[in-house]
Formats: C-alpha cells, sequence, structure tokens
C-alpha cells in the first residue's frame, strides 16, 4: 500500500517483530518508520525505547483509539487507524516529511512515551460497545469474560447482565489483550483479574463466578506463564 500511495517513499526494510525491527532499523538507518501498536514479542513502544534517542521520524499504526492516542497528537507524533485509509496514508507521510528538527522529536517521543507507560490515574479507560439501541459504557473491570457465538460477541459482566453485539470477537482481540484479558482459545476470552484457578492438567480455567472455561491445549503453557508474572 504505501509504494502504491506514496510513491516519493523508497521502502528500504521489513520486520515482523520488535527483536527483528531493532536490528533492521539500526542497520538501515531509516528515516521514517511506520510501527503497529501491537508486535508478536512486544510493542512499538518498547521498539522506540529501545532505540532512543531517534534518529527517525515514526508513525505508529493501531486498530483502536485510547487515552494513549492523545499524548501522538499532543506531540505532534502521527498515527494510522486500521483499516488504512489511503488518504489518511498520505497525509501522515507529508505531515512526517515537514517535521520539526530531530533533536525536538526525541523530547516529543520521551513525553509520549512517559504519558502512554505512566499508570493512568487520572482517566479510567472505557471500553464502549454499540448495541441496536444503545451504547454501553463499560470499565474493563466490568467485564468478567465474553464469547463468541458465530458472527456475534457475548459480554458477561460482574453485574450478571450480558451483552450481545453483532461483530466478531477478532474485532475485539487487540484492545482487549491490551487490557488484561486472556484469548484461552479462539472463541473465548477471560478477564485474568476475575481467575481464580487453573486446573492445568485438566485444561480447565475457573473465574471468581465458578464459570469454568475450556483452555486450548496451545495456550496452556501460554496461560501458565501469565499466571507466573502476575
Amino acid at each position: 500500500m504505501i509504494s502504491l500511495y506514496c510513491v516519493d517513499i523508497e521502502i528500504v526494510g521489513e520486520a515482523q517483530d520488535v527483536r527483528s525491527g531493532v536490528k533492521i532499523i539500526k542497520q538501515l538507518k531509516p528515516d521514517l518508520v511506520f510501527l503497529d501498536i501491537r508486535m508478536p514479542d512486544g510493542s512499538g513502544f518498547e521498539l522506540v525505547r529501545q532505540l532512543m534517542p531517534v534518529s527517525f521520524k515514526v508513525i505508529f499504526i493501531t486498530a483502536y483509539e485510547e487515552y494513549a492516542i492523545k499524548a501522538f497528537k499532543f506531540n505532534a507524533i502521527d498515527y494510522i487507524t486500521k483499516p488504512v485509509d489511503p488518504e489518511e496514508l498520505r497525509a501522515a507521510v507529508e505531515k512526517a516529511g515537514r517535521e520539526i528538527e530531530i533533536t525536538n522529536l526525541n523530547d516529543n517521543l520521551r513525553s509520549m512515551l512517559d504519558a502512554y507507560m505512566k499508570p493512568q490515574e487520572t482517566e479510567a479507560k472505557k471500553f464502549i460497545l454499540r448495541t441496536f439501541d444503545a451504547f454501553h459504557i463499560l470499565d474493563y473491570d466490568d467485564i468478567i469474560r465474553c464469547e463468541s457465538d458465530r458472527n456475534y460477541s457475548i459480554f458477561i459482566l460482574k453485574s450478571g447482565e450480558r451483552i450481545m453485539i453483532s461483530k466478531s470477537l477478532s474485532e475485539f482481540a487487540e484492545q482487549l489483550e491490551e487490557n488484561g484479558f486472556f484469548r484461552v482459545h479462539q472463541s473465548h476470552f477471560i478477564n485474568l483479574k476475575y481467575l481464580k484457578k487453573f486446573k492445568k492438567d485438566e485444561f480447565i480455567a475457573v473465574l471468581k463466578d465458578d464459570t469454568e472455561i475450556t483452555v486450548a491445549y496451545r495456550k496452556r503453557d501460554e496461560l501458565i506463564r501469565v499466571i507466573r508474572d502476575m
């Protein structure tokens, strides 16, 4: 898409995760880097921290907007939301071409990273669910678990309420994983704050409301690592 809509840009390299990204940026020293916030082995923020002070401009790519996004605009660091719109891509690239001196960029990145990484005590994160007749404004802690039902997603709240949304669970995956949820199998996320017990030999996660959720075989070891780090 970049080659198609931004003809003045020469793509000098690509990477799939933080580790290879750090290596290729150090090697190729690009002027502009497109960074996905979520990567297989970490995040775009972690990549930037490993390279500070940076000598390149940054455009972050994200699937959703949350509190930390405000820091991007405040510090004149651009971002693009998924799915990427060609006009938004062009505008971000043109803005990058007009960016101020790189020395100021480093200060902006530090401020943005500090704003994102510090505990967000002054503004709680909200999770918005839109149904046919209402907007449900929730705290992530309100949600015990969520499951898929074909092309629908069902969110089970600690109040006992069940909210059905006409979207697949995959559309919420990035938001949930960034906010303390674990995907125990393809059709179920659990809020780790409500995890009471994991019967590892039976592949069963028991929640505080005594709900028992089956954990996929391939997710067993990952869940054990997450529990050990809790």
